[in-house]
C-alpha cells in the first residue's frame, strides 16, 4: 500500500469517516491488512477506531470474504502467523458483531482464549458489545465475568462488569455491589471516544441496568 493510501486512512480514522475507508477498500485490497496493523496501540484512538472499522468492512463483505477476514484474526491470536495482537479479540468481536446472524458460533471460540491474560480484557469488551445482537448466545458466560470481577486489574474488572451491564442479569448483583467504593479506573471505547471510569462508577451504572430489568 503506498504512503499516501496510509496517509489518507489515518485521516480518515481520525474523522471517524467510515464510509470513505469502504470506498478505498472497494478499490485497494491492502486497505483490511494495513487497519489491522494500526491496531496494536490500545493508548491510541487510531487503535480503536481500526478495529471498528474492520468490522464494518467485514459487515459489507461475502461471506467467504468475512470468514477469511475472521479466520485471519484467529491465526494471529494463535500465533500460527508469528504475531499475537493484542487487540485480536476486539477485531474478532467486531467482525461477529456486525455479522452476527452468521457467525455466531464463533462466540465461544473467541471465550475459549480468556486465560491468555494478555487477552482477558478484550474478550470480555468484545463479549459485552455482542450481547446486544447475539443475548442468548453470551449469557452463558455470565459466569465468567463473575470470575473476574475481584481481577488485580482495573481493566479486566471494569470490562467483566461491562458484560453484566450489557446483560442486565442480576445473578451477581451482590458481588457488584460490593465494588462500589473501588476508586480504581480503567479505560474504554465507546461511541467512537476512549472513555475513562472508576470500577465503582461502572458498578453503579450495572447494578442500575439489572435493576431495570425488574420493572
Amino acid at each position: 500500500m503506498s504512503p499516501e493510501a496510509r496517509k489518507e486512512i489515518r485521516e480518515y480514522l481520525l474523522r471517524g469517516d467510515y464510509g470513505e475507508i469502504a470506498k478505498l477498500a472497494s478499490s485497494n485490497k491492502g486497505v483490511l491488512g494495513h487497519l489491522i496493523s494500526l491496531t496494536y496501540d490500545k493508548a491510541d484512538i487510531i487503535c480503536w477506531r481500526a478495529i471498528e472499522a474492520v468490522g464494518r468492512l467485514s459487515g459489507g463483505m461475502r461471506m467467504s470474504q468475512a470468514k477469511d477476514a475472521l479466520e485471519r484474526v484467529l491465526t494471529m491470536m494463535r500465533d500460527e502467523s508469528g504475531g499475537n495482537p493484542w487487540s485480536g479479540p476486539e477485531l474478532l468481536g467486531e467482525i461477529i458483531l456486525n455479522n452476527a446472524d452468521r457467525f455466531e458460533h464463533y462466540i465461544s471460540i473467541l471465550a475459549s482464549f480468556h486465560e491468555e491474560e494478555i487477552f482477558t480484557a478484550g474478550i470480555l469488551r468484545a463479549l459485552s458489545r455482542l450481547a446486544g445482537p447475539a443475548y442468548k448466545e453470551v449469557l452463558p458466560y455470565r459466569e465468567l465475568a463473575f470470575i473476574y470481577l475481584h481481577h488485580k486489574d482495573p481493566s479486566i474488572k471494569g470490562n467483566a462488569l461491562l458484560v453484566l451491564k450489557a446483560l442486565k442479569d442480576d445473578t451477581y448483583a451482590a458481588s457488584i455491589r460490593e465494588l462500589l467504593p473501588d476508586k480504581a479506573e480503567f479505560v474504554f471505547y465507546n461511541g467512537g471516544h476512549l472513555v475513562k471510569k472508576t470500577i465503582g462508577e461502572t458498578a453503579e451504572e450495572t447494578l442500575r441496568a439489572v435493576n431495570s430489568q425488574k420493572f
